[in-house]
């Protein structure tokens, strides 16, 4: 998570090819929650785009080494910061095996294969994680939304109390002056 006021980049290197990457990232304050997002491979090709949007989940292959970059910006809003939420996945397929299966071909197969499915299990166990982390990012975010929604109704509820008041006062007064006898009016109507 970090906070944009303009412009953000983040790079990495990659040192291999041919494996697959993920980016998650969510708008959790500021303004009103969006950002333009951009990624770039080694050869600064554009590979995804975002325009004013407050969440986003991009999936690309990494076909060649180089430098990576995932662009934030935030210039088209130049009074308010945002808060950002960001989490990159790497996937790239190597999956450790078990080296102290025993000789036994069967047994090693099985082994491999639970192996397998141990870090496939793994592999879901985290993606499930960063979608937990992106649900949590997203209901703050909505707390937040109330919480500014709430204040501006007690604000103006408030108001329309005053006012109601206030109404209710101008009102029995004028009623008074409506029927109230001068005492000027009494003395020529007996007169």
């Amino acid at each position: 998570m970090f906070s944009l006021k303009s412009k953000a980049v983040v790079s990495t290197q990659s040192t291999g090819a041919n494996f697959d990457v993920e980016i998650d990232y969510q708008v959790v304050d500021g303004g009103d929650l969006d950002i333009d997002f951009s990624v770039f491979d080694s050869s600064l090709k554009r590979i995804a785009m975002d325009r004013r949007e407050s969440f986003g989940s991009h999936q690309f292959q990494v076909k060649t080494s180089g430098v990576y970059k995932f662009c934030f910006s935030n210039k088209f809003s130049k009074l308010t910061s945002k808060t950002v939420f960001m989490d990159v996945y790497v996937d790239d397929g190597n999956y450790e095996e078990d080296k102290e299966a025993s000789d036994d071909a069967s047994m090693q197969t099985g082994i491999t294969i639970l192996n397998k499915q141990v870090d496939n299990i793994k592999n879901y166990l985290f993606k499930t994680q960063v979608q937990l982390q992106l649900t949590k990012a997203q209901r703050n975010k909505d707390q937040k939304i109330q919480k500014s929604n709430k204040t501006r109704v007690d604000r103006w509820s408030m108001v329309q109390c005053v006012f109601m008041i206030l109404m209710a006062t101008v009102q029995v007064y004028l009623l008074k002056q409506l029927f109230k006898e001068d005492k000027t009016q009494k003395r020529q109507a007996r007169i």
